[in-house]
């Protein structure tokens, strides 16, 4: 199966040097971050407000001062609350920083396996949980280094990140995955059903023919789609192809008309109103905030 159009290439700044942070602010429900995938250990701390998180088909609803953990390769999305203004500071390393290639006891005991999808996360980590504090303060202090930039910071960066491992490991936060072949029988249907989607989102997409990839009834796929992903599948289709929409909005010249019809719309009044129920705003509008 090709996942390439799920996966998400985190962009670093220096490749040889696999860490990024950056801030996110959400306002009126955008962004939203839809399906995706990546290699990177993604950690997110919660400043203010609220935002529906889905991690692994399990899905929560954030509060201020959480911590959020997304282990390699976990399909996961982020929607903010309509009537909420969120902020999150978003931590991405690859375990290439902190020697998955090496063989030694540790990288295999630990990095490897990890990488491998052999632990799993606790996704939510609150302020009533073990170990809180000490974990809220070892990610603060890598993200201020890495902002920083001082002398060395490379160094002290990758002794904060392993430090910060060995917390999570060390209060359960890193754990042994208990299989299910079920599971990941659902995960590879819903890889399957979501990359096609990014394939042929220009096209027309019936909901037989991805019922049809599944080897499911249409009934009965769109009551998994929905159970897995908390959103129908023509939902998820639609807010696709606005993302898309969006995208060609802010970074190119194309004319209104021919972005409803490359995004997956063949007919604009429709992907007008479409548009305008998701973002608040109609596309000219949109267009506009984004010069």
């Amino acid at each position: 199966m090709n996942t390439k159009t799920l996966y998400r290439q985190t962009s670093f700044t220096n490749s040889d040097f696999p860490f990024s942070i950056k801030q996110i602010r959400t306002q009126n429900g955008q962004p939203d971050i839809l399906f995706h995938w990546h290699t990177d250990i993604e950690i997110i701390y919660v400043n203010e407000g609220t935002a529906q998180f889905h991690i692994d088909y399990e899905y929560f609803h954030s509060q201020p001062g959480d911590i959020i953990l997304i282990r390699p390769n976990a399909l996961h999305s982020i929607h903010p609350i309509q009537s909420s203004s969120h902020t999150m500071d978003v931590l991405h390393f690859n375990l290439d920083l902190i020697g998955i290639t090496h063989k030694n006891i540790a990288t295999l005991k630990y990095l490897q396996p990890l990488y491998n999808g052999d632990f799993e996360f606790v996704r939510r980590i609150q302020a009533q949980s073990p170990g809180y504090e000490e974990i809220k303060q070892s990610l603060l202090n890598c993200m201020a280094n890495g902002r920083e930039q001082g002398p060395f910071y490379e160094l002290r960066l990758k002794s904060q990140l392993n430090e910060l491992l060995y917390l999570l490991f060390s209060h359960n936060y890193i754990v042994e995955k208990k299989f299910s072949t079920d599971a990941y029988r659902r995960e590879e249907k819903i890889r399957l059903v979501l990359d096609h989607i990014s394939n042929h989102y220009q096209e027309e997409l019936m909901i037989e023919q991805l019922a049809e990839l599944c080897h499911f009834s249409p009934t009965h796929f769109m009551n998994f789609f929905k159970k897995q992903l908390g959103i129908s599948c023509m939902e998820y289709i639609i807010q696709y192809r606005l993302k898309k929409a969006a995208h060609f909005l802010q970074h190119s010249d194309l004319a209104i008309i021919d972005i409803a019809s490359q995004s997956g719309f063949n007919n604009l009044s429709n992907f007008n109103r479409q548009f305008k129920k998701y973002y608040q705003i109609t596309p000219s509008q949109y267009r506009k905030a984004c010069l």
